[in-house]
């Protein structure tokens, strides 16, 4: 499962990679653009810190600010009382099972990173392994979103779609479970309300992503 991530980059360079990796612009209120705009880019992602996602509006993508592990739309506690880690979406069964079948029908985005980390080898001595794109650009993770109003206070939060490894995926080696990364062809699906997105829910093609550390370490 992913528990950080990092996104070391700007809204004006998130934005052409998502025209160039999407074909998708961002898009902003009118008057502001990726250069004007004060909305923070948080670098080293964990479970319950914001981060910043991507929501599909009419000729783009819009950059939104929410916190890493979704909250349900119907939670009317605290958050404290969420009390399962809600940072990753089984793809197996999110669009059947609470509390991700809303946002499946409604709610889906896209989320940036620069890389995602993994860790290898034996209890109290794990290696970690920074993950990136092997070409250079910038990944983009399917996800889902929700908008809540828990007794904190009206929140917005999101979570990370992932799906099983198999032989031959870049992933296969370092852990069963990866997160559902997202081209031009695949993004379409994804945010697409009514096309079927469940050929998507795999790895990209083998030798897509670079491992640092290269090799996992000896269990």
């Amino acid at each position: 499962m992913c528990n950080a991530y990092s996104l070391k980059s700007n809204l004006a360079a998130i934005g052409d990679a998502s025209l160039r990796q999407l074909s998708r612009p961002l898009v902003f209120p009118d008057g502001v653009t990726a250069g004007s705009s004060n909305m923070p880019v948080p670098e080293a992602l964990f479970p319950k810190k914001d981060g910043l996602f991507l929501r599909p509006v009419d000729g783009g993508l819009e950059p939104v600010i929410g916190r890493w592990g979704l909250v349900p739309w119907n939670h009317k506690g605290s958050l404290k009382a969420v009390k399962f880690p809600m940072n990753n979406a089984r793809s197996e069964t999110m669009a059947t099972k609470w509390p991700f079948r809303e946002a499946v029908q409604r709610r889906r985005c896209v989320i940036p990173m620069s890389a995602f980390t993994e860790w290898t080898g034996p209890v109290g001595s794990k290696t970690r392994h920074s993950i990136t794109a092997a070409d250079g650009g910038m990944l983009f993770a399917a996800g889902l979103w929700e908008d809540s109003n828990p007794e904190d206070g009206p929140l917005i939060s999101y979570t990370m779609v992932m799906t099983g490894t198999v032989d031959g995926d870049d992933m296969r080696p370092f852990h069963d479970r990866q997160p559902v990364f997202l081209d031009r062809t695949r993004a379409e699906a994804w945010l697409d309300l009514t096309a079927d997105f469940t050929p998507l829910l795999t790895a990209l093609p083998p030798n897509s992503l670079t491992f640092d550390p290269p090799e996992p370490a000896p269990a």
